[in-house]
């Protein structure tokens, strides 16, 4: 289930949702999912994850019509720990170069989907 998380006094979102994310590596394309995502920074859950402070440009796509390219660096990563709800396979990345519109594109999307919900807390 996708919820949105807010701290008051706080502008940095932090959403829990699923979106599909393909990173561009050198050895060519890998696909994941997000777990998390703010407009700062995702969690990225996909089998084979990049090292820590590896960097790489990724597509994350809202919808079939939504989507941003993005460049980050990997900040946490578990390649090799248990792929477990607790501790799930995959990466937390920083986004390094995302626009300032592509940083709004994302935070209203984000803002549009859940608002509808009601989940701020």
């Amino acid at each position: 289930m996708n919820t949105l998380k807010v701290k008051r006094g706080h502008q940095n979102l932090k959403v829990d949702a699923k979106y599909p994310v393909v990173v561009l590596t050198a050895d060519g394309q890998m696909a994941g999912e997000t777990k998390h995502i703010s407009t700062q920074q995702a969690f990225v859950r996909c089998k084979d994850p990049l090292r820590l402070y590896d960097v790489a440009s990724m597509s994350i796509r809202f919808s079939e019509e939504e989507a941003i390219l993005a460049e980050a660096e990997v900040i946490w990563s578990n390649r090799y720990g248990p792929d477990d709800e607790i501790t799930p396979r995959g990466m937390v990345v920083r986004f390094t170069r995302l626009s300032p519109r592509e940083r709004k594109r994302l935070h209203d999307t984000i803002m549009k989907q859940y608002k509808k919900k009601g989940d701020l807390w």
